[in-house]
């Protein structure tokens, strides 16, 4: 694995770990072991995940990612730490986190697996949203994993502005990779609507990021909110400018997560 991918893979962890650290401040009622443990084992699937996004992309199979995955050792390793750590994880989570991690994984399995009874090959991803929608959401549960619940509206409020910003960024990582997804014939949002109207689109949508004040309606939460549009619409502003920025569509993209729980952590009473 090259250095890009190791610090994008970081990064990802960074977010992973800032969104679970948000969701426990949010509603603190975890107990500090259990929340170390939904962390390495959030780490673990996350560097397994991202760490074969490439052989993923390059290789359609099943069969050709356990041969990738037969090439890199550090992530068996991992595989090998999930395995061990999942009935450990059961054990001494709650029903309500072990429900939230299935919902995870069964998004994470709606996403990548091949629906042959519809049409050969075919994926739920290559429906135009659906993709970004599947990746917002499962990054959006990591907030209720976090606070070890499923329903609160001030954990809820964070869900839903956790998706839609990731749904964003999604779409911000897509146009950097617009020239390879026209290859292969993607339909993502750059591609279907269009550079010209893409980022009108995304500005429109982060600007629904301020329903959150519906479902929870405080001050600080407004003040969050609002700190979070202002930097998703500067991300939006410098992509439309360089489409093939790194810094722009992966690291400050990505970096959002941590914004968030920084601004949670100052504001939150």
């Amino acid at each position: 694995m090259n250095r890009k991918r190791i610090k994008i893979n970081l990064l990802f962890i960074l977010a992973t770990l800032s969104l679970l650290a948000t969701g426990f401040w949010i509603h603190p009622t975890e107990l500090m072991p259990n929340i170390f443990l939904t962390s390495y084992f959030s780490i673990c699937g996350t560097w397994v995940i991202y760490g074969l996004e490439v052989n993923h992309r390059e290789n359609n199979s099943l069969l050709s990612l356990f041969k990738a995955l037969n090439k890199r050792k550090g992530q068996q390793l991992f595989v090998l730490h999930l395995i061990i750590i999942t009935p450990i994880f059961i054990y001494f989570s709650s029903w309500d986190s072990i429900l939230i991690m299935l919902l995870i994984a069964l998004t994470g399995v709606l996403y990548s697996i091949k629906l042959n009874f519809i049409k050969p090959g075919f994926r739920l991803k290559q429906v135009f949203l659906v993709k970004n929608i599947l990746i917002g959401l499962a990054w959006g549960l990591l907030i209720l994993l976090g606070g070890n619940i499923l329903y609160n509206l001030e954990v809820m409020a964070f869900f839903f502005l956790v998706s839609l910003q990731i749904f964003i960024g999604s779409a911000l990582r897509d146009v950097a990779d617009i020239y390879y997804d026209k290859k292969i014939n993607a339909r993502t949002i750059p591609i279907i609507l269009g550079l010209r109207y893409t980022f009108p689109f995304l500005h429109v949508l982060n600007s629904l990021s301020l329903l959150i004040i519906l479902i929870y309606p405080q001050y600080w939460v407004l003040y969050a909110t609002l700190f979070v549009v202002a930097w998703k619409a500067l991300l939006i502003e410098k992509v439309k400018k360089e489409h093939q920025s790194i810094l722009w569509t992966q690291t400050l993209n990505i970096l959002t997560c941590p914004v968030i729980l920084i601004l949670v952590m100052l504001l939150k009473p």
